[in-house]
């Protein structure tokens, strides 16, 4: 299975490079003394490998680190090797997809706009199942697997102890794509309507009359994080982008305040929700 770092793991692989660097040493020279391939001590420094306490302890004698700072990197190690639940979905999961959830699995801040559909973290399931299948041809246990994957996300969505902050831009056209039939519509519509009740969750609808706006090109996520960098990631036919320049990021957050600017408020884009749960009950 191809080794897929959490952010923990970046955050751990970063330390260590800049440990390394303010001990005036080279990647060659810290090989040489630990008896390693130079080509390790590269793949930590870019988290392509996973890092043992056993590593950090030898590489923080080698680098001068005790104390605190030590315990820390160590802990930080021990932290970045614990099985995510996104793991269990590898085989299935695009290489793309698969980083991004391990992104979204410890963002602390997650905002986005999305054009198309509702955002897969907040999907319920026969809205979810209804995608997969008119999507592209996939066999059942793929649905079945894909479906999983987005009730898996909510979880970190609807959890009590430290919950996703989630800040979602959708666009009216989503609210009028009825997608299989108008009682999936109406399910996941008044799915999206009790998350919006959620102290972390924020829905705003960016309605027809706002035009043009400043993410016509499509939809994107933000996510932010504790101690790392924040992170663009956008989702295009074949692939995914992810952008972690500040240059870009902040660019990203700017683009998300002039569409929440645009948007509806929270109050009346609930109402707009509401009303169209009453349209496709009828």
């Amino acid at each position: 299975m191809p080794y897929t770092p959490t952010v923990r793991g970046r955050q751990l692989a970063r330390e260590l490079r800049h440990l390394r660097e303010d001990a005036g040493m080279t990647g060659e020279q810290v090989a040489a003394k630990m008896s390693w391939e130079q080509s390790k001590i590269s793949r930590m420094e870019t988290a392509k490998m996973r890092i043992t306490s056993g590593e950090v302890m030898e590489l923080c004698e080698t680098y001068g680190i005790d104390g605190a700072k030590r315990d820390q990197l160590v802990k930080l190690a021990r932290s970045a090797r614990h099985r995510d639940w996104w793991r269990e979905y590898s085989d299935y999961l695009k290489k793309g997809f698969i980083d991004f959830l391990a992104f979204e699995a410890e963002a602390r801040t997650s905002r986005g706009y999305e054009a198309q559909l509702i955002p897969g973290i907040l999907q319920c399931e026969e809205y979810a199942r209804a995608i997969l299948l008119g999507a592209q041809p996939r066999r059942s246990d793929e649905v079945d697997r894909g479906v999983e994957v987005r009730l898996a996300r909510q979880q970190r969505v609807t959890q009590t102890e430290d919950p996703l902050n989630v800040w979602a831009v959708i666009d009216e056209a989503v609210l009028h794509r009825v997608v299989d039939r108008s009682e999936v519509m109406v399910a996941q519509l008044k799915r999206l309507l009790e998350l919006g009740e959620l102290g972390n969750v924020s829905l705003q609808v960016l309605p027809y009359r706002a035009g043009i706006h400043a993410a016509i090109d499509g939809p994107f996520v933000l996510l932010t994080f504790d101690g790392y960098p924040d992170l663009l990631y956008i989702e295009h036919l074949v692939g995914c982008v992810y952008l972690e320049k500040p240059a870009e990021t902040e660019q990203g957050s700017l683009i998300f305040d002039h569409l929440r600017s645009a948007a509806l408020n929270t109050s009346d884009s609930t109402a707009l929700i509401r009303k169209q749960v009453k349209e496709l009950s009828r």
